[in-house]
């Protein structure tokens, strides 16, 4: 056999507009290893950056202790804005950042200043509440989250600002004792083994999406 017939077909085959995929075009194709590349994957980003849907606002589902904290969370919103509303009802622990702050006031206008902080952080509580029983509701991760933290800082806030006593010896003292009930359901291991086994979260979307 001819020791060239070998490479005589190879240049044949490469100049015969017959490419790699099996399909005929024209003209010579040059194609080599390095240069092949494998078709780009899916893109994610949308659905990873997608904002969560709040679809329900009540979960019959959820078990005792995640309903309790839904319920009260919605309570607190609630009773958090009928205060800001002057109506003499309710009442919020983010009032008591005010004595964590004043102390750097000295003027009159510097006390105004205090005054309307505490009033935007008060009403900013009041969304916060409401967005985590709305995201235990949608068994979202970050909606319990929310919903640890903010009860935290309405059990904490009142010691670090020392109106602990003032608590204890005024109606407020019913408030105090339900922001405590809502952060012990929350944290109960009934809620907390609820919202790791079932609740949706980035790792779980990940993986959602990847199927």
């Amino acid at each position: 056999m001819d020791p060239t017939w070998g490479a005589s077909r190879a240049r044949a085959w490469s100049t015969s507009a017959r490419p790699p995929t099996g399909q005929r075009g024209l003209g010579r194709n040059l194609v080599s290893g390095a240069r092949r590349r494998p078709a780009p994957a899916a893109n994610t980003t949308p659905a990873r950056l997608s904002l969560m849907r709040f679809t329900r606002w009540w979960n019959p589902s959820l078990p005792q202790t995640l309903t309790i904290a839904v319920w009260l969370l919605y309570a607190d919103a609630v009773f958090t804005v009928l205060a800001l509303l002057g109506t003499g009802i309710g009442s919020s622990a983010y009032i008591f950042v005010a004595p964590l702050i004043a102390d750097t006031a000295t003027t009159e206008e510097a006390f105004q200043t205090v005054n309307t902080v505490v009033t935007l952080i008060v009403l900013a509580s009041a969304f916060v509440y409401a967005f985590a029983a709305l995201g235990i509701a949608n068994t979202q991760k970050i909606g319990w989250k929310v919903g640890v933290a903010v009860a935290a800082g309405a059990v904490v806030l009142p010691i670090l600002s020392g109106g602990l006593g003032l608590v204890i010896g005024s109606t407020y003292v019913i408030t105090y004792v339900f922001n405590v009930a809502l952060l012990v359901a929350l944290l109960h291991p009934q809620s907390r083994e609820h919202q790791k086994i079932w609740f949706d979260g980035p790792a779980r979307r990940n993986r959602r999406n990847r199927r």
